[in-house]
C-alpha cells in the first residue's frame, strides 16, 4: 500500500502538548497503511525527546542538532516525505480524526485542487471548547498555515518554505502557492488550535512585522 499523505509535526519545546498531536494523528479514520507521520524536533531542551520517542516505530522522528526554526525545520520534514500529499500539525495542536480521510480522498478525486483547508476550533488548555473559526476568507486562511493540506509536488515547485522568515513563514508560503495553484475551502471544523500564554501567534506585532518583511519580498519578485 503506497503513502498518499504525510503528516509533518515541528516541536520546540512542546513537551507539554506534543503527545497530544501525536495521538491525533495516529488515531485517524484514513487506513494506517496510507500515511505517515514525521516529528522533527527543533533542538529542543525541555526534554521533549523522551515523550518523541515513546511512539516508537509509530512515527518517524528527526532530531536537530541546532534550532534552525520552524520554516527549516518543515522544509526538513518534506524533504523526506515519501506521501504525495502533505499536511502540517503544530506540536501544540492536534486534529479530528476524520481529517486525513477527507482531505486526502478530496484530492485524489480532484486534481485540480492545489490544496484543502477547513475552519478551525480553538479550545484552551485543558481542550475545553472556546470558538469555531471559519476560514471563509483567504485573510483568515494567512492567519492559519497548520492543517492545511497541500500537494508535495507544488510545494516543491514554489520552493518550499522560506527559511530565512522566522514567523509568519506560512503568511509566505500561501502568498506565493495562490499564484500557481487554486484551494478548497472544505466547510468542517477539523483542527483544533489550542490557546495558551506561550502561542507564537499572540505577540501580533511580531507577526505584523515578518507579514511586512513577506510582502515586501514577494513585491521584489514581481
Amino acid at each position: 500500500m503506497s503513502i498518499d499523505a504525510s503528516v509533518i509535526i515541528t516541536n520546540f519545546n512542546k513537551k507539554a502538548y506534543i503527545s497530544r498531536a501525536i495521538r491525533s494523528c495516529l488515531k485517524q479514520s484514513l487506513d494506517r497503511g496510507r500515511y505517515e507521520i514525521i516529528v522533527i524536533d527543533d533542538a529542543s531542551t525541555d526534554k521533549s525527546r523522551d515523550v518523541i520517542e515513546s511512539f516508537g516505530s509509530d512515527i518517524l522522528p528527526i532530531y536537530l542538532k541546532d534550532n534552525v526554526g520552524v520554516a527549516e525545520a518543515s522544509n526538513i520534514g518534506i524533504r523526506k516525505a515519501l506521501g504525495s500529499f502533505i499536511i502540517r500539525v503544530d506540536a501544540d495542536d492536534y486534529i479530528n480524526e476524520n481529517t486525513l480521510l477527507f482531505m486526502t480522498e478530496l484530492m485524489i478525486a480532484n486534481p485540480d485542487i492545489g490544496f484543502i483547508y477547513s475552519d478551525h476550533i480553538k479550545v484552551g488548555e485543558q481542550e475545553e471548547f472556546i470558538e469555531r473559526v471559519s476560514l471563509n476568507t483567504i485573510d483568515k486562511l494567512y492567519r492559519h498555515g497548520a492543517g492545511v493540506m497541500f500537494r508535495k509536488i507544488c510545494l516543491e515547485a514554489i520552493g518550499l518554505y522560506d527559511k530565512d522568515l522566522k514567523n509568519a513563514e506560512d503568511f509566505d508560503l500561501l502568498t506565493r502557492y495562490l499564484k500557481n495553484f487554486n484551494g478548497y475551502y472544505l466547510r468542517l471544523p477539523l483542527y483544533r488550535y489550542r490557546m495558551h500564554a506561550d502561542n507564537m501567534t499572540n505577540d501580533r506585532a511580531e507577526r505584523i512585522k515578518w507579514e511586512t518583511k513577506a510582502r515586501e519580498k514577494n513585491k521584489n519578485r514581481e
